[in-house]
């Protein structure tokens, strides 16, 4: 009989992440999420928020998969609207970042910058996605926390040292 074990050479636990953000921003656990912060706003407002998630994927799959369900999320999004797009090292991984805008039928007008990074973990890939949301009438004083915290994003993977913005050999 054989044994297999997570984590292990074949079933890799996820990397690790980590954001900084701003004063009058805070954990946000509620969100069930790997990783949340939310802007504090006065109540009734629209909360401001960045969440990041981390998902396996078999190797090869996660980038053309997530871009792709971005555009089919998108497609159905009433009055969206894309500000751009472009491929780019998120963290010093492989990437993508687009931002945009659409309408919520109940929170209006929502600003939504969404960055993708792709880890390559040997026999899997790790894709994590960090998600940046305000309303639109937030935008003049939200946007550039919101773009500094997805800019903060901080992969942790086996082999590599903090700091390090520069895959690990064989990654």
């Amino acid at each position: 009989m054989s044994t297999i074990s997570y984590p292990s050479d074949d079933f890799p636990a996820p990397v690790g992440v980590s954001i900084n953000y701003p004063e009058g921003w805070h954990p946000f656990p509620e969100a069930a999420q790997d990783l949340a912060v939310v802007k504090d706003v006065p109540e009734g407002q629209f909360r401001p928020n960045v969440i990041v998630s981390v998902r396996r994927m078999r190797r090869g799959t996660a980038m053309p998969a997530a871009v792709n369900e971005l555009h089919q999320r998108a497609s159905v999004l009433p009055e969206y609207t894309a500000v751009g797009e472009e491929e780019r090292l998120i963290d010093g991984w492989p990437g993508f970042r687009t931002e945009a805008s659409f309408i919520d039928a109940t929170a209006g007008t929502l600003v939504q910058a969404i960055r993708l990074a792709v880890v390559d973990r040997g026999v899997v890939e790790d894709l994590i996605q960090i998600t940046g949301t305000c309303h639109a009438m937030q935008v003049p004083d939200t946007w550039e926390a919101i773009r500094e915290i997805q800019e903060s994003l901080t992969i942790m993977a086996p082999g590599r040292a903090a700091g390090d913005t520069t895959p690990a050999a064989g990654e």
